[in-house]
């Protein structure tokens, strides 16, 4: 049987007692006989419901190879030939094991460390996205086979969304790891885009971008993302009610925290 994440009690609890279904991209039709339907990331607002903004950078991976990798950053392009060099390699993680999960949740831990902003991993998320077969992690490797960096996303309607990303920074390891990880992460991303394009993927979106202008780690991550070469672009969450218990769930649920949520 394949490996699924468990959630937390409480996720799987709330699931239990209030059918949930959660759509990426695009809205079902009909409606589904549940109790709460969660549209995420869709092109434009729902009508007739209140949504939620989520800007993005997205990159049209319809544009021939040459022309996707002259639209990257002539920087960014020189830093990608250079991981190339070091032997950096990328690939799809073929089947989500308990090791490689109990891997990429660590690490995951550790960049929550040092990130105090970051989000919880939404371990029920990315079971559910496994379940239904939407779900991709791809990791980048030195030659020696240490991870470098871990990509997750949720891939279905023609669209790649990046989920989670985590690159094997570690402040106590020296320059010339964290330089050689920065590059690897660089060169993750491109094969990432080749990969889903190959697949015949039309978007690839680097999963949301801050836009404001106070916090300049944030500035710095939006300026990574806008160097492959895409567009910003905005998506629209909304959450709907469709029956009354889901409408008394909806009231309850803003209570937990979001790590419970998250599963």
């Amino acid at each position: 049987m394949p490996f699924v994440p468990k959630a937390s009690f409480a996720w799987r609890a709330y699931r239990r007692l209030v059918r949930t279904q959660v759509e990426y991209f695009s809205a079902p039709d009909p409606f589904p006989a549940v109790d709460v339907l969660k549209l995420c990331n869709l092109p434009a607002p729902f009508p007739g419901v209140v949504n939620g903004t989520c800007p993005t950078v997205v990159v049209d991976l319809g544009q021939p190879e040459e022309a996707l990798w002259n639209g990257v950053e002539s920087k960014t392009r020189k830093v990608i030939r250079q991981a190339v060099r070091d032997g950096v390699q990328v690939g799809i993680v073929p089947e989500l094991t308990a090791e490689k999960w109990s891997a990429f949740r660590a690490a995951y831990g550790e960049l929550r460390s040092r990130r105090k902003n970051a989000d919880p991993l939404g371990v029920g998320q990315i079971g559910e996205l496994m379940e239904k077969g939407i779900f991709v992690m791809t990791t980048s490797h030195d030659t020696n086979g240490n991870v470098l960096s871990w990509h997750s996303y949720v891939r279905c309607h023609g669209r790649a969304r990046l989920l989670n990303t985590v690159s094997a920074i570690d402040p106590e390891r020296g320059t010339h790891w964290n330089n050689l990880v920065g590059r690897a992460h660089r060169l993750h991303h491109w094969n990432d885009m080749l990969l889903f394009k190959g697949q015949g993927v039309g978007l690839y979106d680097l999963g949301g971008v801050y836009r404001g202008t106070v916090d300049q780690q944030q500035i710095n991550i939006a300026n990574f993302k806008l160097s492959f070469g895409g567009k910003q672009a905005e998506t629209y969450d909304s959450v709907l009610p469709l029956t009354d218990w889901g409408r008394i769930a909806l009231s309850l649920v803003a209570r937990i925290g979001a790590e419970a949520r998250s599963g």
